[in-house]
């Protein structure tokens, strides 16, 4: 692809986005191009090392505030005008699909809530498994100083057991959060990418 197709291509798909973005994203990525053809890649070369456009734009997607984008779009609709034919059925179709909007919203924000009450749950598990288990070896030594060997030794065997467990059940949580970050940050982009561009192909 040459740096112009390319330019225009990020163009097209970066329609819905502040103006300065796009214009900040293209002056970017065309002295990316320009650079790359200095130290002598063809163009095409010096595009293709950039990256799919796919990526590029998901990446300005989730840097803009969701704020902007929806300006953007109000000012882009308004320059263009409504007709008195969307206003009207708006207004009348109110009662459908203003319920049905409210219905859908109060879904998302109440699976959000439950997977990180899920998150939370479990790091909360872990935690009490590290304090018994801390409270078991203290125990098992007290118990060892009073002579009684056979509970001291069971208390403390169970309260290494429990920490050494919460070592496997830290670092699988900590992937477990990881990951529920990545997938809400991927979920905020693709509600953000409705207002971007047109599903990020050609009309």
């Amino acid at each position: 692809m040459s740096r112009d197709a390319f330019i225009g291509e990020l163009r097209h798909r970066m329609a819905g986005l502040p103006q300065q973005t796009v214009e900040r994203t293209v002056e970017y990525y065309s002295e990316l191009i320009a650079d790359s053809v200095e130290d002598g890649l063809s163009e095409e070369e010096a595009v293709a090392r950039l990256g799919s456009l796919d990526e590029i734009v998901a990446n300005v997607v989730k840097d803009t505030p969701l704020t902007q984008i929806v300006q953007t779009r109000v000012q882009e609709k308004k320059a263009k005008g409504v007709s008195g034919w969307v206003i009207l059925l708006l207004v009348l179709g109110a009662p459908v699909w203003l319920p049905l909007l409210i219905a859908v919203l109060a879904v998302i924000f109440a699976l959000y809530i439950a997977l990180w009450a899920v998150v939370v749950s479990l790091w909360a598990a872990v935690a009490a498994v590290i304090l018994a288990g801390i409270a078991a070896i203290v125990g098992g030594i007290v118990e060892l100083c009073r002579l009684h060997l056979a509970q001291g030794l069971v208390l403390l065997g169970g309260g290494l057991m429990c920490l050494g467990l919460c070592v496997v059940a830290f670092l699988l949580m900590k992937l477990i959060t990881l990951g529920t970050v990545k997938l809400c940050k991927l979920l905020w982009t693709g509600v953000k990418s409705l207002f971007v561009g047109k599903g990020g192909k050609k009309a």
